[in-house]
């Protein structure tokens, strides 16, 4: 598969994703949606109840052949149920393309159906499946009753805006920002797990059980959401739920970052990011700073040898940032008191290094009279929470990146 059809099957998913969410934020109280059912979308929700199918092609003109076997799909199965007269379940076909919609004539007749949806060539053998079928006229014109074709379905863009009004309007007190930044992804991580389920009975889901489980204020992160939202985007959520104080500047807290750098080291995108994390998140030094407003953050760097540590310091050093790093002399034990001591006027540290995980918790214990935040980067494990002392807030945030907070401050 090319990058291009990929990235286009990646969105197509996506689009369905999308979808299913205005169906359930669209349906009554009551309303359920099962996903990958019958068909993508199962709507039972009473006279509104469909079985929706969803297409999405951007770079392709509509043709009949494109839904031809979705078509056949629908009757066999309005067949196979005894093609019943009072059915509630509509047929529903939605797709959105780049052009092409002027071909298809609504609404259908039943000739129309025949030739150009029912009828197909394969081996050179001409099938027309509604005599295979055996449907009567009659049967037929219920079947065509039923079914419902929409090629002039929103764009991709368009669409997702949609999403967002409607979970604006559908959750209380739910900012414009709100959705797009916990909402939103949430809301797409749940579809997606009702997605993988392999029990039917496990992708339903209540329209009153899909708003209880994405009515929550936290970042979500999978490799779907990254190639979905795009890398800008996740870097903005996270900032947005971590690091947002409004207009006021930021509060004094030690705040430690556990950055997983394994496989990732390099000396000097490593040293760029730590240079930003010291300015981004210590106090900003005036001419009459009082001593009890200084604060700097702490860092744990995980997957890095004794050496590259060093070089990272020796790098750090040369560029003129003051840092510290608990040790006060050539040979000494560690100190979480020399650590944690405040910056002053003649030591204006910004950086405060932990020299590894098991000297996070003494040196978090020495923070006395502080508001305590570890903010841990992690790729595949998450830092052991019995490292980090209770009452004290420990936020992991996975990443496939090392230097994902460089994203953030930019973002």
């Amino acid at each position: 598969m090319t990058d291009r059809s990929a990235t286009a099957t990646i969105k197509g998913y996506f689009y369905q994703f999308d979808q299913t969410i205005v169906r359930l934020l669209e349906a009554t109280k009551h309303g359920s949606i099962t996903v990958e059912g019958v068909e993508d979308i199962d709507l039972d929700d009473g006279d509104k109840s469909a079985f929706v199918q969803c297409k999405y092609y951007e770079g392709t003109e509509y043709n009949h052949s494109v839904i031809k076997e979705a078509v056949i799909h629908m009757l066999r199965h309005f067949h196979a149920a005894g093609c019943p007269t009072d059915q509630v379940f509509r047929y529903r076909l939605y797709g959105h393309y780049r052009g092409g919609q002027h071909k298809l004539t609504l609404p259908l007749t039943d000739e129309f159906l025949k030739e150009h949806f029912l009828t197909y060539t394969k081996d050179k053998q001409v099938h027309k499946v509604h005599e295979e079928l055996t449907i009567t006229d009659v049967q037929l014109a219920a079947f065509r009753a039923l079914l419902d074709i929409d090629v002039n379905a929103l764009s991709y863009d368009n669409q997702q805006a949609n999403v967002l009004k409607l979970l604006e309007s559908e959750i209380p007190d739910c900012s414009t920002g709100d959705a797009l930044s916990f909402f939103y992804p949430v809301a797409i991580n749940v579809v997606q797990g009702l997605a993988i389920e392999a029990d039917e009975a496990k992708r339903k889901i209540t329209k009153d059980q899909f708003l209880r489980a994405i009515n929550r204020k936290e970042v979500v992160f999978s490799a779907w959401l990254r190639e979905h939202l795009g890398r800008e985007y996740f870097a903005r959520m996270v900032r947005r739920r971590y690091f947002y104080f409004g207009k006021t500047k930021l509060p004094k807290a030690a705040r430690f970052f556990v950055i997983d750098m394994a496989d990732e080291y390099d000396v000097d995108k490593a040293t760029r990011m730590l240079v930003r994390i010291g300015q981004f998140f210590s106090h900003k030094e005036l001419q009459r700073t009082p001593a009890t407003d200084r604060f700097c953050p702490y860092v744990l760097l995980r997957g890095v040898t004794t050496e590259q540590l060093i070089e990272l310091k020796a790098n750090l050093w040369t560029q003129g940032v003051v840092f510290n790093d608990g040790y006060p002399f050539q040979g000494a034990e560690f100190s979480p008191a020399m650590l944690t001591a405040a910056p002053t006027k003649d030591n204006l540290w910004t950086i405060k290094f932990v020299p590894g995980e098991q000297q996070l918790a003494p040196t978090i214990a020495a923070c006395t009279g502080l508001v305590v935040e570890v903010y841990d980067f992690y790729k595949a494990t998450p830092l052991d929470s019995t490292l980090v002392p209770k009452a004290r807030g420990l936020h992991s945030i996975k990443s496939d990146s090392a230097y994902l907070l460089q994203e953030i401050m930019q973002a």
